[in-house]
């Protein structure tokens, strides 16, 4: 089989040196030619742009050559001529030659040295599709920048504006390309221009190309080329149907890996606000309504952490999401060791007593956040270490704001397992739990380890907020919607039951996601709800149910 594919090797490797060839003819005499441009031909360039509205992409991409080329002192004139036509700075004068208005004067346009006579005229305004072009030829000129995220950036926006594009200088700027994604996205853009090439074989090679760079607007486009050209020939019909199988393929599984992300980082969520719920129930036997209210403490904590290095601290400011977690733990659980001492010691043993208590804390708690905050939503700046995401494959993009919820919801799960099963207040508490008056008997201060584990219970309910800071709207009454699912959570899992809440919460966070994609939001929380009933019918302790002794 090697020796069969090996002519074949070699064709594709003179193909490549005869691309090579052809892109140093069309390119090289491009560049040459701008070594040295006269004043003349920089004012004609500049008087075509005032006065010939066909003429904009011829002149562009010679300015685009001159910026790229060998010159330094070209290439100081494009970028000027370049950055006065975006700043609407170039005036076209009826006589004499066109100028730029820049800080200190105005200059002339081709030696861009000063002009001493008054100029009256008004600056040139680009039209839509002036600016357009400018836009694309900023793009062409920074495929060329040694940072590798401007040229990332750039070869998107070839990519988006293929029809524009000057495709010798791409693909000069894909020959010098060392980076996969640039190469990979100026490749693309190459291919999707050449689906309106004259030559068949050129365009059945782009359709295989796109076919090979699955995406939304890849299948778009594929799919209105097969709309438009119903008299294709039996090459491009059988390369477009293979394409466009491999784009949906690619797609599915992209969804589908989408879909489990989503319900990882709804999982994460559930997970943080159930937690500290699932201690004060399982251990206090307390219905606590006001948990939620603690979530949203919590996010406002995370908030007077943000505004006070605003103003105080501002080259600290991308640190106000870690400096705010120790901050809104501290706040909300100091919160919760009040409401234990005054309210909650007194209700134990009286559930429905409890239940009203709690409900009548929570109007409370919003009423007096919306007294000193508002009743709107609070604006959160995104540090800009959990802004944008990364594409791991087709259709299947992780945002970091997300990535954050999933991580700190696993590192605040292990440490809470951890405190309960490997130190000594863990040992009390579990020994309160299991039995609550042999724990008394042999001195263990169950009134104190009670105060403290709702102390625990509500400062890891406004280390909820913290998280939901990033990820969702932050408000007077966002912990109302928040404590139904934790109860959901607790309940499905055993309550006072770790393990039990994280099963829960990736159970619950995944089925949700699974269906709400295709039946929305009422239909996913009927689903859970359903299941939920199902589970505890067979085991109406939950999944995990804590072992007590009789």
């Amino acid at each position: 089989m090697k020796s069969l594919f090996e002519p074949l090797r070699g064709t594709a490797r003179w193909r490549r040196w005869f691309q090579h060839l052809m892109l140093a003819c069309l390119c090289g005499p491009l560049l040459q030619a701008q070594a040295a441009m006269p004043a003349q031909e920089r004012s004609s360039i500049v008087a075509s742009i005032c006065t010939d509205p066909g003429a904009y992409r011829g002149a562009l991409d010679r300015i685009v050559q001159a910026v790229v080329g060998t010159s330094s002192e070209d290439a100081a004139w494009g970028k000027t001529l370049l950055e006065r036509l975006q700043a609407v700075a170039v005036i076209c004068r009826a006589q004499g030659a066109p100028v730029f208005k820049v800080d200190h004067g105005v200059v002339d346009a081709a030696t861009l040295e000063p002009v001493t006579e008054a100029v009256d005229e008004l600056p040139m305004v680009p039209t839509l599709v002036l600016a357009r072009l400018l836009k694309t030829s900023q793009a062409e000129i920074e495929l060329f920048s040694p940072d590798v995220l401007i040229r990332r950036a750039a070869a998107q926006r070839m990519s988006q504006a293929y029809a524009q594009i000057n495709e010798p200088l791409v693909r000069l700027a894909l020959s010098k390309a060392a980076d996969p994604e640039v190469i990979a996205t100026l490749e693309l853009a190459l291919a999707k221009r050449s689906l309106a090439s004259g030559s068949v074989e050129v365009r059945v090679e782009a359709i295989r190309a796109m076919g090979k760079a699955p995406s939304e607007s890849t299948r778009s486009l594929l799919q209105k080329y097969q709309e438009d050209r119903p008299d294709m020939s039996a090459g491009e019909r059988a390369a477009l149907t293979q394409s466009l199988s491999q784009i949906d393929r690619a797609l599915e599984v992209g969804k589908a890996a989408s879909i489990f992300f989503s319900g990882l980082s709804y999982a994460g969520v559930l997970l943080i606000t159930a937690l500290g719920l699932s201690i004060v129930f399982g251990l206090l036997g307390v219905i606590n309504l006001a948990h939620g209210e603690f979530i949203m403490i919590g996010a406002y904590a995370t908030y007077v952490v943000e505004k006070w290095l605003q103003a105080h601290a501002p080259g600290w400011f991308d640190a106000y999401v870690f400096l705010a977690i120790p901050f809104a733990f501290l706040v909300c659980a100091l919160i919760g060791i009040v409401l234990e001492m005054t309210i909650i010691r007194h209700l134990y043993k009286r559930p429905l007593e409890t239940l009203l208590a709690t409900w009548a804390v929570s109007i409370a708690l919003i009423k007096l956040v919306q007294i000193l905050f508002g009743s709107q939503n609070v604006e959160f700046i995104t540090p800009s270490f959990l802004q944008g995401g990364v594409q791991l494959y087709p259709g299947f993009f992780v945002t970091w704001n997300r990535v954050f919820a999933i991580a700190l919801g696993l590192v605040i799960f292990s440490t809470t397992y951890a405190l309960i099963r490997q130190t000594r207040f863990g040992l009390l508490i579990r020994a309160t739990t299991q039995r609550r008056d042999t724990a008394r008997a042999l001195g263990i201060p169950a009134p104190s380890i009670d105060r403290l584990a709702f102390g625990l219970g509500s400062g890891l309910a406004g280390l909820a907020g913290v998280v939901l800071t990033q990820i969702a709207s932050v408000n007077p009454s966002m912990g109302t919607s928040f404590v139904i699912d934790a109860f959901m959570v607790v309940v499905l899992g055993g309550a006072g039951s770790l393990v039990g809440t994280a099963v829960s919460s990736l159970v619950l966070g995944e089925v949700n996601q699974l269906i709400e994609p295709f039946h929305g939001a009422v239909a996913a929380k009927v689903a859970v709800l359903l299941l939920i009933v199902l589970i505890i019918q067979r085991r109406p302790q939950g999944l995990f149910a804590l072992k007590t002794r009789g």
